[in-house]
């Protein structure tokens, strides 16, 4: 049997204790505990009576934590930290999301249209989509996102989606009404649209010319995004050819709301990686959505 019981007053004494600690001031802590200033002190007066040591120090303007105080606050709050996170994972009544971070073009035109055939079969399973416009660690807010990386990267809780494969994209009004294109040269004479991400490197029309050593690598774009899904809606709406990644334009493809106007692709040495925290990842919940995630990838 613990001996905490033993060790305080009341089991209550600690809740005045963390709010008051927290708040450097006994007011606030009353008015956050809905108590009087007066019962607060007389809580942390009996809590330093009980202890036999001074945990705030007093005097004109307000109150600070001893070093005591600072040791038995520090671990307070990180216990009643555990134990929120607890009861927040054992209680019936609390939905739990799977919280999905990724890049606004890949979620917007690959992951959201796809999630209504996983959620049919799994209807229990909620999830939350977040965009971002960087890499982020999954964390205790973030479950699970998506990375480019180099095809031999490696790392725990991580797993391979497909490769990273570019070509040129563009409407079909567009190529419908611009001269045809036979090789990567005839781009010089067509309405190059240009993206950069200033948080991802992200790949232009010069470095994919250069790779296929294209003539033509030196060439400028006519209008450039710092948003690669702005360059996919100016495609969409006929302005010009952008880069298009395969598998975020797959389904616009598949919908002929893209085309590719050359049969020419870049394989790069990088792939698509789902990348989960340690937690998230040894749940069963998200042991499906992980499979469901690579199975759609693999298949676009």
């Amino acid at each position: 049997m613990s001996k905490l019981r033993y060790m305080l007053p009341s089991s209550q004494s600690l809740f005045v204790f963390e709010a008051a600690a927290r708040n450097l001031n006994f007011k606030l802590a009353a008015a956050e505990l809905n108590v009087t200033q007066p019962s607060i002190s007389h809580a942390i007066k009996a809590l330093e009576r009980h202890c036999k040591v001074d945990l705030f120090v007093r005097d004109n303007r307000g109150v600070q934590l001893t070093e005591a105080g600072r040791l038995l606050y520090d671990s307070v709050r990180s216990s009643f930290q555990r134990i929120e996170q607890s009861l927040k994972t054992i209680t019936s009544n609390d939905t739990h999301y799977i919280t999905v971070a990724a890049s606004t073009s890949l979620a917007a035109h690959w992951l959201v249209p796809k999630l209504s055939t996983f959620q049919q079969r799994h209807p229990g399973i909620k999830i939350k989509i977040v965009t971002t416009d960087r890499d982020v660690e999954p964390d205790h807010q973030v479950d699970m996102t998506i990375w480019v990386r180099q095809r031999r990267f490696e790392r725990p809780n991580s797993w391979y989606m497909c490769d990273e494969i570019v070509f040129p994209v563009c409407s079909p009004a567009y190529l419908a009404s611009k001269p045809s294109m036979h090789s990567v040269d005839d781009l010089a004479g067509h309405r190059l649209i240009h993206s950069f991400d200033p948080h991802r490197k992200r790949m232009g029309w010069s470095e994919w010319l250069g790779m296929l050593n294209s003539a033509s690598s030196v060439i400028e774009p006519d209008v450039v995004f710092n948003d690669y899904q702005l360059a996919i809606q100016a495609a969409l709406a006929g302005e010009g050819v952008a880069l298009g990644w395969a598998l975020t334009t797959d389904l616009l493809r598949r919908d002929k709301l893209l085309v590719r106007p050359l049969a020419v692709e870049l394989r790069t040495q990088s792939a698509f990686f789902l990348i989960a925290n340690e937690r998230s990842s040894k749940s069963a919940a998200m042991q499906l959505l992980v499979e469901w995630v690579v199975e759609e990838a693999q298949a676009s």
